[in-house]
């Protein structure tokens, strides 16, 4: 085998090869220098512009806007349920029917009181006829023949049995006499108004069988669904007993609930994200319509009850779902942001580092808005500036 010989070197060539190494080797060390000064760390953000908003986060519940709990002030046996749940209704329908003999009964028997008591006022107004004459004097006529023959009778024979034969006879006679000057002449004033005032309290007792009546039917006060019937046919239920429940499901709300330490930033008009847990991945505009100003305890929290309005779109949403609510407490549209992980406590303030010649140097900020994962800078730092992150 031929060893391959190399050619032999002088020094001068031996030291333009180590001068070329080391000029490489200083290039090489300069540019590094130079790219970390012109390049900023892989863990720097800049200051940008951009919108962020603060929200409060709560629960509730789907409702009807309108809805009510029926129930009647009398107490009875359920007769009949015309509606079932499900069903709609209109003002005045009929729901559910107590047993109402007795009440009916006495509705009839108003209804012919005031007839008959309207018929003897029509009669006492209007003029006499003739048949009514000649049977009034017909009636005198025979009274007057009896009063003679008691008369007789007792002259004849004075007696205390005569006597008081003659005595009937004189009141029938006045009586019969009465009556013809009545019907020929017509009722007194005086009379006309007994008999008015009859017909008004005939009308009156009606009026009492017929709401009482109105008693024993469960009625719709306004259109809607029946999602509630709390009786069955044949039950004894007490008066002002629950019933049934009506709603209108045409329009809908939430019914939520806001923690204590939340409350003092949630207002009347801020606009809600709406998602709901039998639409995941769905979300719905809202606002809140009603704040209230007693808090309740709720699982062992203070909560405050609020109403929200939302669009529930095309969907099928129904009473009782669950709603987690975002609701919008602040709003800033073009605001100084830097992400929470580039802050830094210093002492009871705020403060970022920034980039600088030589070394990053702290600088101390006031913050605004933050919505947990960037924060709004209100002064200290300008659009660009890098900022070191997670220091």
């Amino acid at each position: 085998m031929k060893s391959i010989s190399l050619p032999k070197l002088n020094r001068t060539q031996i030291s333009v090869i180590v001068a070329v190494i080391v000029i490489a080797i200083l290039a090489a060390i300069i540019f590094a220098v130079v790219s970390a000064q012109t390049q900023p760390p892989s863990n720097t953000v800049a200051v940008r512009r951009g919108d962020i908003s603060a929200a409060v986060n709560a629960t509730g519940k789907v409702r009807a806007k309108k809805s009510a709990r029926l129930s009647l002030p009398m107490s009875g046996i359920v007769q009949s349920i015309v509606k079932l749940e499900g069903d709609g209704v209109n003002p005045g329908d009929v729901i559910l029917a107590l047993r109402a003999d007795e009440t009916t009964r006495r509705f009839r028997q108003a209804e012919l009181n005031l007839q008959s008591r309207q018929l003897d006022l029509a009669r006492g107004k209007s003029s006499p006829r003739d048949e009514d004459i000649e049977i009034a004097r017909a009636q005198l006529r025979k009274a007057t023949m009896a009063i003679a023959a008691a008369e007789a009778a007792y002259n004849a024979s004075p007696s205390a049995q005569n006597d008081a034969a003659r005595e009937i006879a004189r009141a029938d006679l006045d009586i019969a006499r009465a009556n013809f000057n009545r019907v020929t002449n017509g009722l007194s004033k005086e009379e006309i108004e007994t008999l008015q005032n009859a017909v008004v309290s005939a009308q009156l007792d009606l009026e009492s069988a017929r709401a009482a009546l109105a008693q024993t039917k469960l009625t719709a006060p306004f259109t809607a669904t029946v999602t509630e019937i709390a009786v069955r046919e044949g039950e004894l239920v007490g008066g002002f007993a629950p019933l049934a429940t009506v709603a209108d499901l045409n329009a809908l709300e939430i019914a939520a609930e806001i923690d204590e330490i939340d409350v003092a930033n949630v207002k009347v008009g801020q606009k809600v994200e709406v998602r709901l847990d039998a639409f995941p991945g769905e979300r719905f505009s809202g606002i809140l319509t009603r704040l209230f100003p007693a808090a309740s305890a709720q699982r062992g929290s203070t909560v405050y009850a609020a109403v929200v309005e939302f669009d529930r779109k095309n969907f099928d949403v129904r009473l009782g779902m669950g709603a987690n609510l975002k609701i919008l407490t602040v709003e800033k549209k073009g605001a100084l942001l830097v992400p929470n992980r580039a802050l830094k406590n210093v002492g009871t303030r705020k403060a970022v580092q920034i980039l600088a010649p030589g070394a990053p140097r702290d600088v101390i900020v006031e913050v605004g808005v933050t919505d947990g994962n960037e924060t709004e800078i209100v002064s200290g730092v300008n659009e660009g500036d890098q900022v070191l992150v997670g220091q």
